[in-house]
């Protein structure tokens, strides 16, 4: 029989996260044969000192063994940890969670996990049990209105079946196009219908100079390939008619070099960061020597990083006449954030505040890749989910665990994973999250389930699939 085992109820009633003033209560079973003679749940938040809360005796589970029981309230919204002591004649122990997830006495053990978040946490209903679809704009589907390319530099293309290629213009861009446009993809709003999707949710659309559009140039114009605002307009509409709302992607973290904010080759008129210290923009980026030295993303220069906690780029994007509640108004039914986990909490925060004020049921879809209740970013613990962040996260611990499954069987790490998910997230995050198998960040999913797994270089210990 189990010290302890958080998904069995007669050991802990609620295998859920909490909401604030909300109790649980949890039991340890102890072997009579030990002559307990107390014990205590060691509980406390994520960082502080934890609370020693004593067990009372709570009868007996059979002949042979022993229930004591707590109950615990947490008043405020957090990541808390616990585990369990007791005392026997002249010694003791600490009961924790092995590294199979089972207790076992070690005074250096893991920590179980309960995660609280605050009472008036509330996400958006519409997306609960439904499909969302992601396009990849310039390559689903062309207007009947054809191919518009406002900028001579893009070359397009409609040799589909051959490789992709590549046009170094002051360094390495993605400068080939297929003529995917916002008409083209409001066309076939009928089919996506009859396939039963309820959100689209768009890889970038704003103007930018690659075709992957994750080098932001203009967040207040839709890329010219694309169509115009009111081709966007006329999307968000035609979509809500037959019940699919719109996410945009928010790729707020980064912008490109080649964009109005840095401007480095004087594409746009105004001063941006590269060409003037006095550039309305040039608190956004971090200097190290300017204009040549600066911060970029994950070191790629093409890619200038931005300083989202400045409080000018705060207003930019969040503010009342902001990005964020700008293009909510034109439509969208919410934003994903890319790589949430490198965003600030005081842009996160920023940017729920703005988001609710101006559309109460938009979605805020976070990228974060790993448990999003306990991520650690930047060397702080993260509250995305805590109720003043995000709604929901695209669910990548399920999707490498679908992998592994159908890869290499083993039902019971799958298992595990799902177990931890339902148990770490808040409910009302939980029924919203995305739920997939693979995205344009990773492998194709046939690639992955059928490709060949062949050992990384260097010893990493990691594989990859060719």
């Amino acid at each position: 029989m189990e010290f302890f085992n958080p998904k069995n109820q007669a050991y802990k009633s609620l295998n859920r996260a909490l909401c604030e003033g909300e109790s649980v209560m949890l039991r340890l079973c102890m072997p009579r044969n030990y002559r307990c003679e107390s014990a205590r749940l060691v509980i406390g938040a994520d960082g502080e000192e934890p609370q020693r809360i004593s067990m009372r005796w709570d009868g007996m589970n059979g002949d042979y063994h022993e229930w004591w029981r707590a109950d615990f309230t947490a008043q405020t919204a957090g990541l808390y940890w616990y585990c369990f002591e007791y005392s026997v004649p002249y010694s003791g122990g600490v009961i924790t969670k092995g590294e199979s997830g089972a207790p076992e006495i070690n005074d250096n053990g893991a920590k179980w996990q309960i995660t609280v978040y605050e009472k008036d946490f509330r996400t958006p209903d519409w997306l609960e049990g439904g499909i969302i679809y992601q396009i990849f704009p310039d390559r689903f589907a062309i207007g009947s209105a054809g191919v518009k390319n406002p900028y001579p530099e893009r070359i397009v293309r409609e040799d589909y079946e051959n490789d992709p290629y590549w046009v170094p213009v002051g360094g390495i861009y993605n400068c080939d196009y297929f003529g995917g446009n916002l008409q083209g993809i409001q066309e076939k709003l009928p089919y996506l219908k009859e396939l039963g999707v309820s959100c689209i949710y768009l890889n970038p659309i704003f103007e930018a100079h690659a075709n992957h559009r994750y080098n932001t140039a203009d967040f207040e114009k839709i890329d010219g390939m694309l169509g115009s605002e009111q081709d966007f307009k006329a999307l968000c509409t035609a979509a809500k008619k037959v019940g699919i709302r719109i996410l945009l992607d928010g790729v707020f973290s980064h912008v490109g070099q080649d964009s109005k904010y840095f401007n480095l080759y004087r594409r746009y008129e105004g001063e941006g960061a590269y060409n003037s210290q006095n550039s309305p923009y040039y608190s956004w980026f971090k200097f190290n020597h300017w204009p040549d030295d600066y911060e970029s993303w994950w070191g790629i220069k093409l890619l200038p990083e931005i300083k989202e906690e400045t409080p000018a780029y705060l207003e930019y994007i969040c503010g009342e006449n902001g990005i964020a509640r700008r293009w909510l108004r034109a439509g969208a039914s919410g934003w994903r954030l890319d790589v949430a986990d490198e965003l600030p909490d005081v842009f996160l925060d920023s940017l729920r505040t703005a988001v609710k004020a101006e559309k109460p049921d938009a979605l805020i879809l976070g990228e974060v890749w790993e448990d999003a209740t306990n991520k650690i970013a930047y060397s702080e613990r993260r509250r995305y989910l805590q109720g003043k962040q995000l709604d929901c996260v695209m669910n990548y611990p399920f999707a490498d665990a679908i992998i592994r499954f159908v890869r290499h069987g083993g039902s019971e790490d799958f298992f595990r994973v799902v177990e931890e998910i339902c148990a770490n997230y808040p409910p009302q995050a939980l029924h919203n999250l995305m739920n997939h198998i693979g995205t344009h960040d990773t492998p194709r999913a046939i690639t992955a389930l059928a490709g060949r797994t062949v050992p990384a270089k260097g010893g990493s210990g990691k594989a990859c699939i060719l």
